[in-house]
């Protein structure tokens, strides 16, 4: 396949996409006309809303770069992987790990660029450390069960999310309803990896999808 197809691919999938939206919207509204008790007004991503008004800028890199290169490392790293693609889904979990453990009041580019260092760090040693033929096993069974891993990946994908609303993991339809759009972004982000086989495939699509959201989000505070 070459890049003008590959192109194609993710122009079309963020139409897909942008429809589901559509249709998910159609199917809350529904929801919540049937259910009046259905109340997901309760539940805000505050830190994400604060970070938006307070600093628009670290807002846009966190949400539209940071977020779509390090979650599809995280997730989509799996699906019909790479040696190198796997080498990042090992590399990519310590280096999320290690950054809880930083003070909340270093200032957040020192906390990316230490991150990104350390990152590179990881993945040089390790494809250092795991040559290709170390990996062949996992990657050709992770493409044999790569249906499984795609829905698996996405579900878990959108759970993950549940944090944006509340500290605490935990779930009620309210909440399911709020990330709903995760899940279905999930699945489409694994459609583009696995049929353009790359993983920055899947990051662009991340990229748009969350800079549409950024877009409508930040025009309306």
């Amino acid at each position: 396949m070459n890049l003008p197809e590959k192109f194609v691919i993710l122009l079309r999938s963020t139409f897909y996409l942008l429809g589901l939206y559509f249709i998910y919207g159609f199917i809350s509204s529904l929801l919540h006309t049937i259910f009046p008790e259905l109340d997901t007004a309760t539940y805000e991503q505050g830190f994400i809303m604060e970070m938006l008004t307070e600093n628009p800028f670290r807002a846009l890199i966190m949400i539209v770069v940071v977020a779509p290169v390090t979650e599809e490392m995280m997730f989509r790293s799996l699906l019909r992987p790479s040696h190198t693609e796997l080498v990042l889904f090992i590399a990519i979990w310590p280096v999320f790990f290690l950054l809880r453990f930083i003070p909340l009041d270093v200032y957040w580019g020192l906390k990316l660029a230490f991150a990104a260092i350390f990152l590179f760090c990881v993945v040089y040693i390790s494809r250092q450390v795991i040559p290709p033929q170390r990996t062949l096993r996992i990657r050709n069974w992770l493409i044999s069960h790569q249906i499984w891993i795609w829905i698996i990946t996405s579900l878990v994908f959108g759970f993950v999310h549940i944090t944006n609303y509340v500290d605490h993991f935990t779930i009620n339809l309210a909440l399911f309803l709020l990330i709903m759009p995760r899940i279905l972004a999930g699945f489409m982000i694994g459609w583009v990896k696995i049929n353009n086989k790359k993983l920055q495939w899947a990051m662009a699509l991340h990229a748009i999808n969350n800079g549409i959201a950024f877009f409508f989000i930040y025009v309306s505070l």
